[in-house]
């Protein structure tokens, strides 16, 4: 009974370090989601594809102050508070915006836009 319990933890301690190891080699995804406040539309892309969490995060930052910082005719405003960076775009002087985008990174096993139908 001893050997049956202890095989048993064997057993189960083999399949964490298995399931931990693949976790950590995913690949990564850095997706954008584009929002119409005006229509509540959105729909979610893939932007590009990483090795590792980090540098999936290091693009999602440099891409985060790269919009932030390209259009003169437009007012940006950042917001970190929602848990996930997001860009609102504004035409100077109008307070509606005219845009959402949302940016994340997540393992490529994780799809934001749901199941595929058939």
């Amino acid at each position: 009974m001893m050997r049956l319990r202890r095989a048993s933890v064997i057993g189960a301690l083999s399949l964490l370090a298995w399931a931990a190891t693949a976790t950590a080699e995913c690949a990564w995804v850095f997706w954008l989601e584009a929002g119409d406040p005006r229509t509540h539309e959105s729909s979610s892309r893939p932007v590009s594809g990483w090795g590792t969490r980090e540098a999936c995060e290091q693009a999602l930052t440099q891409k985060l102050a790269s919009d932030s910082e390209r259009d003169t005719d437009m007012e940006v405003t950042v917001d970190r508070q929602a848990g996930r960076p997001r860009l609102w775009l504004r035409r100077k002087g109008h307070p509606e915006p005219l845009a959402v985008y949302t940016y994340v990174c997540l393992p490529d096993t994780v799809d934001p836009r749901g199941p595929k139908t058939k």
